[in-house]
């Protein structure tokens, strides 16, 4: 048996200008696509034709396109996914307590143990201790009205910046209350388009090959599914994907078969669940599970906190001031100082407010200018207290907020460190996956000559087969 003979040449050579060809379109396709962030590189498998067999052995008849691939690493396609919803767990929470903080009115220094030198501006610390320094200059002045005015001033400045901090910390829930609900929502429509691209890569490889570009997108989609929840993934020997929200399986082989629905609870606080088998998704990523962390952790110990301090408050001083007499030598028993039972509707009593001589700071009936009741309500500042865990007004204010900006602290930390891994893993993957334009460039100028060198080919082939027909002549 003979050759490729001439005609076989041509036809090996044809085929080489295709393949040269394809390889230069699949080039110029990466190039096109080189700051496109979800593009995973393509490149073209050649393989050699099949071998014609001849009275000296096989003969090669050429080479040609086996598939076009895409170069991924699917185990840190995998890892971002993972990583990608722990840095949006950390950003939302640290959201949510910078919002925290914000709602104090000042900046916490975290490295300071001790509230009032952590603030650059007036804030609770300050008028707690504002509130107790007027109590000590009216101890001296007892029978001063405008001693008992400032005092009464302080106490109105405090009250003021407890119920505004209780009312921002209340608003802040709500509104991290109201993101829940909606992110809920947001990150069923990236199940939706999850599944959709699923099935159109499963239908499209069927009948057409590989589904290149729709995986780019469902990639990419997979990992902002994963900015909402903690999602994995597993995918059967029919390349059928299922995915699963913290245990919980919500695609099963590429069909959607369940939703996350939105659960509230007695006090109006939402949270997710499977919508139909009704028990409630443990999130620990994403950016759901961060608003929850924060709503339900730093948010409400901060406001709880600072509620026992109010509330405390009220308690001690109205104590002290209900067994005390006024300038006039009356006492009142049922005078309190402050009226409201905590934080949110602390106020001084108007009846004090509009007449300064009715605070009752004496002791005695006889002696309205004793200051016993003025001395002991100037010492509650430093004594401590039994419902505030044995701590003074200061100490107490000074742990809450201690704690609360090393836990924000800790969140920065973590965030950092969580952000600096991610971005080593995104640029391992773009070192595997990116579009390297030198690369793409040299392999163009390679597809080029390999072109010209197989139209060369036909062209030798074609005079030696005119030389051929004129010898017949």
């Amino acid at each position: 048996m003979g050759g490729l003979g001439i005609l076989g040449t041509m036809e090996m050579a044809r085929n080489a200008m295709q393949t040269a060809r394809q390889g230069a379109e699949i080039a110029g396709n990466n190039l096109a696509n080189a700051s496109n962030p979800i593009y995973a590189r393509q490149r073209v498998k050649i393989a050699s034709a099949v071998a014609i067999p001849t009275d000296k052995g096989p003969q090669g008849s050429g080479a040609e396109v086996a598939r076009i691939e895409q170069v991924r690493d699917h185990a840190i396609d995998k890892q971002l996914v993972e990583e990608k919803g722990v840095t949006a767990f950390l950003e939302a929470k640290q959201r949510g307590l910078q919002m925290a903080e914000s709602s104090l009115g000042q900046s916490l220094d975290r490295q300071s143990v001790d509230a009032g030198d952590a603030y650059s501006t007036y804030g609770i610390s300050e008028g707690v201790t504002d509130l107790f320094n007027s109590f000590q200059s009216l101890s001296a002045s007892p029978t001063s009205t405008t001693e008992r005015q400032t005092a009464l001033y302080s106490a109105q400045k405090l009250t003021d910046k407890f119920k505004s901090v209780d009312r921002r910390l209340d608003n802040l829930r709500s509104s991290l209350n109201k993101e829940i609900k909606a992110d809920i929502a947001n990150a069923n429509a990236k199940l939706e388009q999850l599944a959709y691209l699923t099935s159109s890569i499963g239908n499209t490889e069927l009948v057409e090959g590989a589904a290149n570009e729709i995986r780019d997108v469902m990639v990419d989609t997979l990992e902002q599914l994963a900015e909402f929840v903690n999602v994995t993934t597993s995918t059967n020997d029919d390349g059928k994907m299922s995915v699963f929200i913290s245990g919980e399986e919500f695609i099963t082989d590429n069909v959607m078969t369940d939703v996350m629905k939105v659960v509230t609870d007695g006090n109006g606080f939402h949270s997710a669940a499977s919508s139909s088998r009704g028990t409630a998704i443990n999130l620990t990523s994403g950016k759901i599970a961060g608003a929850i962390d924060a709503r339900d952790g730093g948010v409400v110990d901060l406001r709880e906190s600072l509620n026992t301090l109010a509330s405390e408050l009220i308690t001690q001083v109205n104590a002290l001031h209900t067994t005390g007499y006024d300038l006039s030598g009356n006492n009142d028993t049922s005078l309190n100082f402050f009226n409201g039972t905590g934080a949110a509707d602390i106020s001084v009593n108007s009846t004090l407010t509009a007449d300064a001589r009715k605070l009752q700071m004496s002791a005695s009936a006889t002696e309205v200018g004793d200051n016993t009741i003025a001395r002991a309500l100037a010492s509650k500042l430093e004594s401590p207290a039994a419902n505030l865990n044995n701590m003074s007004y200061s100490e107490h204010y000074g742990n809450t907020v201690s704690r609360f900006g090393q836990e924000l602290s800790l969140v920065n930390v973590q965030l950092n460190d969580q952000k600096a891994v991610q971005n080593m893993l995104q640029k391992q993957r773009d070192s595997v996956q990116g579009v390297s334009i030198d690369e793409e460039v040299a392999n163009l100028v390679i597809f080029q000559r390999a072109f010209q060198a197989s139209a060369r080919l036909i062209t030798t082939m074609n005079t030696l087969m005119g030389d051929v027909i004129n010898m017949q002549r």
